[in-house]
């Protein structure tokens, strides 16, 4: 959880589940206070009780879907600190993540829905881009940790590995965990280690 939020309470984060899979599957169109009643199994109303406004719940839906993506990569860097420079390690970690994230394609998929419509929305654009620093930052240091070349590559790593996640879910299903593994391979391995012959 973010930095100056209250923990959720059982209904808030039920109501919110449910607002993420509505707009994974229905789109920003689709996500209404109805909607959300109707996948959760509640009341009519129930949702608006909770948040007044479509703006409310769409922001809070932003929140915990960053929120769940920062800790998965917070988690990945610990992980990653026990094995500093194992570059296989590193390709196998990564892409297990993403293996657990193509699992839920809904979180993917209301991700990729909650970028589009920061592009018109001051407020949840400004969200983003603090997850952003804050996944850049976290990727920075995994790099640094395990001992690769140029940390200073983190924004464009985030950047590509975003680009093959979001695209592995336009793929058939049985295709998303060997194209995920060989791209991730692929572009750690272009980023490389240090050699540490190289630096003596």
């Amino acid at each position: 959880m973010g930095p100056g939020r209250q923990e959720l309470s059982p209904r808030r984060r039920e109501i919110l589940t449910a607002a993420t899979t509505v707009l994974a599957r229905q789109g920003n169109r689709g996500l209404t206070h109805r909607a959300v009643d109707r996948e959760a199994g509640l009341s009519e109303g129930s949702t608006s009780a909770y948040f007044r406004t479509r703006e409310a719940l769409l922001t809070s839906v932003g929140d915990v879907v960053a929120d769940r993506l920062t800790a998965d990569v917070d988690a990945l860097g610990t992980r990653l600190a026990d094995c500093p420079g194992d570059h296989e390690r590193a390709v196998s970690e990564v892409s297990r993540l993403f293996g657990r994230w193509l699992a839920e394609p809904d979180l993917l998929a209301a991700r990729l829905e909650l970028t589009v419509i920061a592009i018109r929305d001051p407020g949840l654009a400004e969200r983003f881009r603090v997850w952003r620093e804050d996944l850049t930052a976290l990727v920075r240091e995994v790099m640094l940790r395990s001992d690769y070349a140029d940390s200073a590559s983190a924004d464009t790593l985030v950047a590509a590995l975003d680009g093959v996640l979001l695209a592995s879910l336009v793929l058939p299903t049985r295709q998303r965990r060997a194209f995920v593994h060989e791209s991730v391979e692929a572009l750690l391995t272009g980023l490389g280690p240090r050699d540490p012959a190289a630096m003596t």
